[in-house]
Parts: structure tokens; sequence; C-alpha cells
């Protein structure tokens, strides 16, 4: 079967998508979706967003973002913005946020 322009052009279209597919994937590995709160804490800490003023969350472990929602929450800074989200968060939900914000990796240790 002899394929015509639209045709070659619609295989090749096909064909191109099919093998770009994996390589998208491998850059972006999916994430489940989040919790209310942590889609809250992300629209600030995303990098399309704020890449030089908010660091992005997956960039930091656990242990580091539950410590720096304690001490917002504890030790807060006049006008902190993260000062009045946290107050309001227990032990158990700062842990769980940062958990699910943060990457793996050995407790206390900085990207």
């Amino acid at each position: 079967m002899l394929l015509t322009a639209p045709r070659l052009l619609l295989a090749i279209s096909l064909i191109a998508a099919g093998a770009a597919r994996p390589v998208i994937a491998a850059a972006q590995p999916p994430r489940p979706s989040l919790s209310p709160l942590a889609s809250s804490c992300q629209g600030c800490h995303q990098p399309a967003v704020n890449a030089g003023t908010m660091p992005a969350l997956d960039r930091y472990t656990a242990a580091r973002i539950a410590a720096s929602l304690r001490a917002a929450r504890d030790q807060p800074e006049p006008g902190s913005i993260m000062a009045r989200f946290a107050q309001h968060l227990s032990d158990a939900e700062i842990d769980a946020l940062a958990t699910e914000l943060g990457r793996p990796g050995k407790a206390g240790t900085q990207p």
C-alpha cells in the first residue's frame, strides 16, 4: 500500500508521539495528587511560580520542612506568611504535611 502525503505525515506523527512518551514520563515522574493543605503550600513553593523567592519544597527532606514549619509556628517572624499558615497546625499535621511534600532522604539533611 502506497502512503499518500497526509497518511505519511499522520504515520510519522503517531510514531514520534509514541517515541516521545517514555522520555516525557522519565523527565516528570508522576506525583500522587496532593491533599488540600499540601496544595496550598504548592501555590507558592513550586518552581514555576516563585523560583527566585520561594524554594521548591521537593528539594528538601521531610525533616527539614517539618523543622521550618515548627520554627515558623513557634518563633514567628513579624509579617511572615508562613507564621500565619503554621500557627494553626498541630505537630501531627506538620509531620504529615512534611512527609507529603518533602523528598525522601536522611532525616535532617539539606538539599
